[in-house]
């Protein structure tokens, strides 16, 4: 009997150890798992490998959730991005979390392959500390696909050292386009030999808002097919090209390299993003330029000067990238968690200062981010600038304004006025008839 009861009270108690194990094994042992993370090869990743971002991510979500993910990081080149981005989530071998452009947010979302991230940042605190506009721009249908990791605005750059010598003053900041053209004018005179004097557009549809004007109409969700504004932007372009002769066609039509030619001294006037400063022209950019304080100039775009501009006295638009979580990912929350860590605010002013973007969270302004003037001056022009409409109309829309640049102003040579109806009877083709209205021109 003493036997028995010996045997019974080993058993229990190796029952208890072999319980107490499993509990141990199943409570306490992390849970392993994979988070898949899309950007762009080069500095993108290479940031994101150096900046101890990732390292943190696994500490915290060891410590906060038990689980030890790894996070595999997926490249594809910067030429290109966008199309292998789309052909990823085509292929079902996206990224569970991607980085994303607003226009490819768009098509994304609209195809219903982005994972609604509404539920998560409306219990995010910190998703109060990032600008309006940057959310309103990632806000489709009043559900949010995205939470923004920089911005960029355009800027017009120009060097100091040719304004010099051609005496005009430093530094400069023109109220109009007819400033910038009469500047244009001087420089030209002074350098004959440039074979490009300005470089008048990045962003297209820039001059519209120039004169005050719009590309979509939020009340009813309507894209404008014509417009004083719209013609306005034609004119400017045709007068810069033809008129004046401050930029040879041949500059867009075979794609010179601006960003070379304005590093090189060989182009006084550009129009491009807040990135190029560093990214471009910075000690690691493709272009340094010594003394680059001392070299360029930089000023907003300016009005069209008419009165009463409801975008404000320099007119802007904002761009750039952001992160988006794949609606096909297992692992949603840690996904976002993983989003969380990419745009802290140490990271996104790390981020920020190493590659001339502008942060977009207002507690981001801190470290050498606050001590760079580039930057400091370069964030005012967020409040002139204009998001883009969320949409994925919006692509339809450019794609037919950069058609109808390219085959009739610059190859066909056709009029300002010629240019708006093409555009217009274009635009209309491809939205449809009730996307699109148009603004009576005196």
């Amino acid at each position: 009997m003493a036997s028995t009861t010996k045997i019974i009270a080993v058993a229990i108690i190796v029952i208890i150890i072999a319980a107490a194990g499993y509990w141990y094994y199943t409570t306490t042992q992390p849970r392993k798992t994979e988070i898949t993370l899309m950007t762009k090869a080069g500095m993108w990743a290479d940031f994101i490998k150096t900046s101890g971002v990732l390292e943190d991510y696994k500490e915290r979500m060891l410590k906060e959730k038990n689980v030890k993910v790894e996070v595999t990081i997926i490249t594809a080149p910067h030429r290109g991005y966008g199309e292998k981005l789309i052909t990823s989530f085509a292929a079902g071998s996206e990224g569970d979390v991607c980085w994303v452009s607003p226009t490819d947010l768009y098509r994304l979302a609209e195809t219903e392959y982005l994972l609604d991230l509404t539920p998560y940042v409306s219990k995010w605190p910190d998703w109060e500390k990032f600008y309006p506009a940057a959310k309103k721009a990632y806000t489709i249908g009043g559900k949010v696909y995205a939470v923004p990791n920089d911005a960029a605005t355009m800027v017009l750059y120009y060097r100091k050292d040719l304004f010099k010598k051609a005496g005009l003053p430093v530094p400069w900041q023109p109220e109009t386009w007819d400033e910038v053209i009469e500047v244009a004018l001087k420089l030209k005179e002074k350098f004959p030999d440039l074979p490009i004097i300005i470089e008048p557009w990045y962003e297209e549809q820039l001059p519209i808002y120039s004169d005050g004007g719009v590309i979509y109409d939020p009340s009813d969700g309507k894209f404008i097919a014509k417009s004083p504004q719209i013609l306005y932007m034609f004119k400017l372009y045709y007068d810069i090209i033809y008129k004046y002769g401050l930029m040879p066609k041949e500059f867009k039509l075979e794609r010179w390299d601006d960003r070379k030619l304005f590093a090189e001294g060989k182009l006084p006037l550009m129009i491009d993003g807040t990135w190029c400063y560093t990214e471009k022209w910075g000690p690691n950019g493709p272009y340094p330029i010594e003394n680059r304080e001392e070299i360029i100039g930089y000023a907003h775009p300016p009005s069209s000067g008419r009165p009463n501009n409801p975008h404000g006295k320099y007119p802007n638009t904002f761009r750039d990238y952001t992160w988006a979580i794949s609606a096909r990912t297992k692992e949603p929350e840690l996904a976002f968690e993983l989003i969380k860590e990419l745009t802290r605010a140490d990271i996104m002013a790390k981020w920020g200062h190493d590659t001339s973007h502008l942060v977009v969270r207002s507690d981001a302004v801190i470290g050498d981010y606050a001590e760079d003037k580039f930057l400091q001056w370069n964030t005012e022009s967020l409040k002139y600038a204009v998001p883009k409409p969320p949409t994925i109309l919006f692509n339809k829309y450019m794609d037919a304004l950069k058609e109808v640049l390219r085959n009739e102003l610059l190859i066909n040579e056709r009029t300002p006025e010629e240019c708006l109806e093409i555009f217009a009877e274009k635009v209309t083709e491809e939205l449809g008839e009730d996307n699109v209205k148009e603004i009576p021109i005196p």
